[in-house]
């Protein structure tokens, strides 16, 4: 996951253009079999593993341009 914002181009995850980043990055946290039927990711929303502030959280981590993941 290491630049993971940074590879698709996310310079602020608020604008219009990181949007379609963000949804998906929220839907594959959130239920990745959604995505991708064979997927060994967790639905970790769907199964309640996490919650949406958590899940808000991570997709924070990997999108802010100032988080750890992007620098």
């Amino acid at each position: 996951l290491y630049n993971y914002g940074k590879i698709r181009g996310v310079t602020d995850p608020n604008s219009p253009q990181a949007q379609e980043i963000v949804k998906y990055t929220w839907g594959k946290i959130w239920n990745s079999k959604a995505y991708n039927a064979c997927s060994n990711m967790p639905r970790a929303g769907h199964m309640g593993i996490l919650n949406e502030d958590q899940v808000r959280d991570i997709v924070a981590l990997l999108l802010d341009p100032k988080s750890p993941v992007n620098q």
